[in-house]
């Protein structure tokens, strides 16, 4: 495990293990579950986010026994969607902090604009995993209940710390309401009585606020102060779960990462983490003021288009926190898929002439015309452009997704443009490789001799 985590933190392609499909999956899951962040990475068409689904289906579900068949995996990559396991999201050069973890968002009430801290996607899906608390023994919610009748009546009233410790309050339970009462231990001239309290949140809020779902926070360091005085009370009978929870974050380079995470990188490290890590770190967030910390059973897939340039490069910061899996253009995937003999010889073929087939890589269009410092793997064609299940619909792929790809790298500078470059593509898109004419030496002549 140590020397495939080594292999994979290097980009090593996954082809060069030499292992099975399924193997490979085992031993990613195995990683996924030791290092908790990787990406996938590679060129177009090379199977990135459908590879994901896979792996979050097979960490999510080890008992699934439907791995070969997309179909089903993607019905209970669904089934696990829907139930909150996974969460899916794709970077964007738009894409910041405040959309990611927390940001201030207006609200529009009747005819006055508020505005909430609201949750981002990042969040959302760490309050996700931390509820998917393992209530064998009592829970968040039951620790409520069981403290309110403690404290029922003004007779029976506790005094608790404030958040800061700085103070103390008084709380206590009218069970004719569906509040809590709330007021300094400092006494106070007034002529309201010594059950007065001017804080009255509600229960349903401090139980929403307990489980991290509760928008509108006010009396919050009120009800903070409530929460941990029961979690105190019941210290030591709440056990976190190892329920994993994926967030699957396509086109992760596409976005500026330092930049989205903050200063909630460092919280991504194995042993950063709460539940499992051994050196578990909480941050204060800047706008919520709520303590914060990434759990350990929130697993991050990552996908990167190698070729794409267009955004910032990773830094080093973030890529010593993810492993990095490449995954390569594979004939192999042609040969199985297509059922068709004449389509399948087809579109090997063009695949052998645009990418190369491993024994022959320099007389590849790909290597002729490679330019920059591209290496050859990060510029090929990916298998999933040449699927095809009839001979029109590889002539379609060809005409409208792979000459458009190719005259697009032509145009960027990663590849170079040609003379010959438009007798290739005509013959492709008609399904045929082009078998360029060998150009004869014109004949000296006599007179050029003299």
């Amino acid at each position: 495990m140590k020397k495939l985590l080594t292999q994979l933190k290097n980009g090593t392609p996954l082809s060069d293990t030499s292992k099975s499909d399924t193997l490979l999956l085992n031993e990613c899951v195995s990683l996924l579950k030791e290092k908790k962040n990787i990406i996938l990475q590679g060129a177009p068409g090379t199977g990135k986010t459908y590879t994901t689904a896979s792996l979050a289906v097979a960490l999510c579900n080890p008992s699934f026994t439907g791995l070969e068949d997309h179909i089903k995996v993607m019905d209970e990559y669904e089934r696990l969607r829907q139930e909150g396991q996974i969460a899916f999201c794709t970077f964007h050069q738009s894409m910041d902090y405040e959309d990611f973890v927390e940001g201030v968002k207006p609200e529009l009430q009747g005819e006055h604009i508020t505005y909430n801290v609201e949750a981002g996607i990042f969040k959302q899906a760490c309050m996700q995993a931390n509820k998917a608390t393992d209530h064998q023994e009592i829970d968040i919610i039951a620790c409520i209940d069981d403290y309110l009748q403690k404290i029922r009546g003004y007779e029976n009233r506790r005094e608790i710390p404030t958040i800061t410790r700085t103070s103390s309050i008084y709380v206590w339970w009218d069970a004719k309401k569906k509040t809590i009462n709330i007021r300094t231990t400092r006494p106070r001239k007034n002529n309201k009585g010594e059950e007065y309290s001017p804080s009255q949140p509600s229960i349903e809020a401090i139980k929403k606020q307990a489980l991290g779902i509760e928008k509108r926070n006010p009396h919050k360091d009120y009800k903070e102060a409530f929460i941990e005085a029961v979690k105190r009370e019941y210290q030591g009978k709440e056990k976190a779960s190892n329920k994993p929870h994926i967030l699957i974050i396509d086109e992760i380079n596409r976005g500026n990462i330092s930049r989205i995470f903050g200063e909630l990188i460092t919280l991504l490290e194995a042993d950063k983490r709460t539940g499992e890590g051994k050196h578990p770190i909480k941050v204060t967030l800047p706008y919520s003021k709520d303590s914060f910390s990434v759990p350990s059973n929130l697993y991050i897939i990552g996908t990167m288009n190698t070729t794409d340039r267009s955004t910032g490069s990773i830094d080093y910061a973030v890529r010593r926190r993810f492993a990095f899996i490449t995954l390569k253009t594979d004939p192999e995937v042609i040969k199985t898929c297509i059922k068709d003999d004449a389509v399948r010889a087809k579109a090997l073929a063009l695949f052998k002439q645009i990418n190369g087939d491993g024994t022959d890589e320099a007389t590849s269009f790909i290597a002729t015309h490679k330019a920059g410092d591209f290496d050859l793997e990060d510029l090929k064609v990916g298998h999933s452009y040449f699927l095809a299940e009839t001979l029109e619909a590889l002539q379609m792929k060809m005409r409208y997704e792979v000459i458009p790809l190719l005259r697009e790298y032509i145009k960027d500078g990663i590849l170079q443009g040609k003379e010959e470059d438009e007798k290739y593509f005509a013959a492709w898109e008609k399904g045929e490789c082009f078998n360029p004419a060998t150009t004869e030496k014109p004949e000296v002549s006599s007179d050029s001799e003299a």
